[in-house]
């Protein structure tokens, strides 16, 4: 179920779940390893089931980028940097799907970079928001399951990144890309290193138009010291991110 009305006390909420169910057939950045599981303890041998998960690299949907990801004068800040402040926050979504320079791949329409130009517009919204969604299109590809390339994905431009962290009340960036960077680039991950960036949401298309201009936006990590966006070498800290709009 992607979406559920919720009555709490005399208000009633529209929720969009913004996440993908991880599954063993899950595409991946290019290069990076699958999801495996693996029979810990047998029901029939035991009593009780208990599988471990191998979730390899960070490339799931969604994921979140902490400071010390592509930064290395922030090492000491994992993402356990992501309090509270990080997880609760009005939002608002840019819909770029209709925009010039789109792109279309296995019918999927998507624009790849995004561009200072298509942010100035939403200025007062910058202003007032702690959270803005970036859609391109790419949230269909996603929700498709079809194999990605990195020089295909999209992506900010260094002029578009500096834009958005130049909003110092802005706390939240996300998007329907696997990644803020073109393929060899760190520089939007370096200039928003105190956002918590968000990538491979889906469902964004659920959002209603009447509602995306202002909507409460719930950004959940699992706040694990030091994890850049995976706990150790194997287990990657998606699978405990939720990522919800509720108007």
């Amino acid at each position: 179920m992607i979406t559920k009305k919720i009555d709490l006390g005399n208000c009633r909420f529209l929720v969009i779940d913004l996440t993908k169910p991880l599954t063993l057939e899950q595409e991946v950045y290019p290069g990076d390893p699958k999801p495996k599981r693996k029979v810990f303890t047998d029901i029939h041998e035991t009593g009780w089931h208990h599988y471990i998960h191998e979730l390899g690299d960070h490339h799931f949907q969604p994921h979140a980028d902490a400071p010390n990801h592509q930064n290395p004068d922030m090492m000491d800040k994992g993402i356990e940097f992501f309090d509270v402040s990080y997880v609760f926050n009005p939002a608002f979504l840019i819909d770029l799907t209709g925009v010039q320079n789109t792109t279309t791949v296995n019918g999927v329409t998507f624009l790849m970079e995004i561009t200072k130009e298509n942010l100035v517009p939403y200025a007062q919204l910058f202003a007032e928001k702690g959270a803005v969604l970036l859609r391109t299109g790419y949230d269909k590809w996603l929700e498709n399951n079809y194999s990605h390339k990195p020089e295909r994905l999209p992506y900010l431009t260094g002029e578009a990144a500096a834009y958005l962290a130049s909003f110092k009340n802005l706390k939240v960036v996300g998007t329907d890309s696997l990644t803020v960077d073109p393929d060899g680039s760190h520089t939007a991950h370096i200039l928003l290193k105190e956002k918590l960036i968000v990538e491979s949401l889906v469902h964004l298309h659920a959002i209603p138009a009447a509602n995306r201009n202002s909507f409460d936006l719930q950004t959940s990590p699992l706040r694990i010291c030091r994890c850049d966006r995976r706990p150790g070498n194997s287990l990657c800290v998606c699978k405990n991110l939720r990522y919800l709009a509720a108007f």
